[in-house]
């Protein structure tokens, strides 16, 4: 990627900043143009902090540019700034938004015509796990590209869930683009960029993540989104700080409600009494912008006819996921007859299997 002396500088100012935008644009109000500052940095100590002012005097060097350049050719990774036409116009609008993005994956990712984020706890319930994971899912066959932090949990299963169904899916991280956290979601993150997505961040490269990186981010996912639903989470859990970043930056707000006893659902049930759209399933989604349904949902009479165990297995399958260890315990069948009867199920698009081999009902 070849960036022009305006960028380049503007990139600089922005790396060694970060992730201080406020500074960036106050410098950027003072000198009009990030080359001044490199060119006349002395004049910037009254606008700084004496720290941040040290910092940015460490930066001022060719041998830092040419490694900030050399890192972004080296790891594949394209910085996105706000001088750029393809800069995302929804993340453009927010307050403080970043100066600069860091990308590795299509770039065309950045600019979807609809995308929805969904956020939630990183100790999902199976239950808060299938249902974010199967919205993903319909959203995406419905052309909505999934925003998300790639963390642990409820994270995970939306960027998933966008993946099997067949939309590019960006993720946000609280690093620097080419660090991977968790170190667990090292596969996922590379077929999120294999499969025409994305992996961001505003920090640059080599930034590692931090406990203050991941609360900053989350301004970024609700940023890029049309809206925001909340899986499941607690009151203090970081979901709820994205949420409260919709909030502000005026987007739309969807929670999933569940058992007042449950403190996995205790955020969202707050949500919701805050006025947030409750969120059943991707329909109140896509109802809530005119978006097209998915083109895969069937009516009753389109649904293959079922009898027999093919029926039992299904009804079994609508309300929990099993194992199928646990469906051939329950059904009687030997494993080749249960093997024969999923892989039909699967094959008719009334089945599918679910992480961690579980089998669950889509119908």
């Amino acid at each position: 990627m070849v960036y022009s002396d305006k960028q380049r500088y503007w990139i600089w100012l922005s790396s060694a900043l970060c992730p201080d935008c406020k500074s960036f644009y106050r410098l950027l109000d003072e000198y009009g143009e990030a080359e001044y500052v490199w060119h006349q940095l002395i004049l910037a100590r009254r606008l700084l902090r004496p720290a941040t002012f040290s910092r940015l005097q460490k930066a001022r060097t060719g041998e830092y540019m040419d490694k900030l350049m050399e890192r972004l050719e080296t790891r594949n990774i394209v910085a996105v700034t706000q001088l750029d036409e393809d800069y995302p116009d929804r993340l453009r609008a927010i307050e403080e938004a970043p100066p600069t993005i860091y990308l590795r994956g299509d770039r065309a990712a950045l600019n979807p015509e609809k995308a929805f984020a969904i956020v939630g706890s990183r100790k999902a319930t199976v239950d808060g796990a299938r249902f974010v994971q199967t919205v993903a899912n319909d959203l995406a066959r419905a052309g909505v590209s999934i925003v998300s932090g790639l963390a642990a949990g409820i994270d995970t299963h939306a960027h998933m869930g966008c993946l099997e169904g067949g939309a590019p899916t960006l993720a946000v991280l609280g690093s620097g683009p080419d660090i991977v956290y968790p170190p667990e979601n090292r596969e996922l993150a590379a077929r999120i960029v294999d499969e025409g997505g994305a992996l961001l961040a505003e920090y640059p490269p080599g930034y590692p993540p931090a406990d203050h990186t991941f609360p900053r981010r989350n301004r970024i996912i609700s940023g890029l989104s049309d809206g925001v639903l909340m899986g499941e989470g607690t009151l203090r859990s970081g979901a709820m700080i994205t949420m409260r970043y919709a909030r502000d930056q005026r987007r739309p707000r969807f929670a999933v409600p569940g058992s007042v006893y449950a403190a996995s659902y205790e955020g969202t049930n707050h949500l919701l009494l805050e006025g947030a759209q409750i969120c059943l399933g991707a329909r109140q989604i896509t109802d809530y912008y005119g978006w097209r349904a998915a083109p895969f949902e069937k009516a009753a009479g389109d649904m293959p006819e079922l009898d027999g165990p093919s029926l039992k297995l299904v009804e079994m399958l609508k309300y929990e996921e099993k194992s199928f260890d646990e469906l051939a315990n329950a059904m009687k069948m030997d494993v080749s007859s249960l093997n024969s009867l999923l892989t039909i199920l699967e094959m008719q698009g009334i089945i599918r299997q679910a992480a961690g081999k579980m089998y669950r009902a889509i119908v």
